[in-house]
């Protein structure tokens, strides 16, 4: 029985080991869409979420920006970048 278990426990150390050398566990994910930019458009906003993207994206070309959404008892346009990586 313990012959068992310390064969398992090696098995495991070794595909953890090597997927930690190899990077396989490595994310090469986009940064978080959480950073407020600034606002877009009329107020109140009279458009979807994807209207405000939209005018987000034509408003700050320079800017990375993700998402833009219709926030607020008001329906603010809300635009919305990338954190940057660290």
């Amino acid at each position: 029985m313990a012959k068992n278990i310390n064969s398992v426990c090696f098995t495991v150390l070794f595909v953890v080991f090597f997927m930690a050398t190899t990077e396989i566990l490595k994310s090469d994910a986009e940064p978080a869409c959480f950073t407020f930019l600034d606002e877009c458009g009329p107020d109140p906003f009279p458009g979807t979420n994807v209207d405000c993207t939209k005018c987000c994206r034509s408003t700050y070309k320079g800017q990375h920006v993700c998402k833009g959404v219709v926030e607020g008892s008001e329906n603010h346009c809300h635009c919305y970048q990338r954190t940057k990586k660290e």
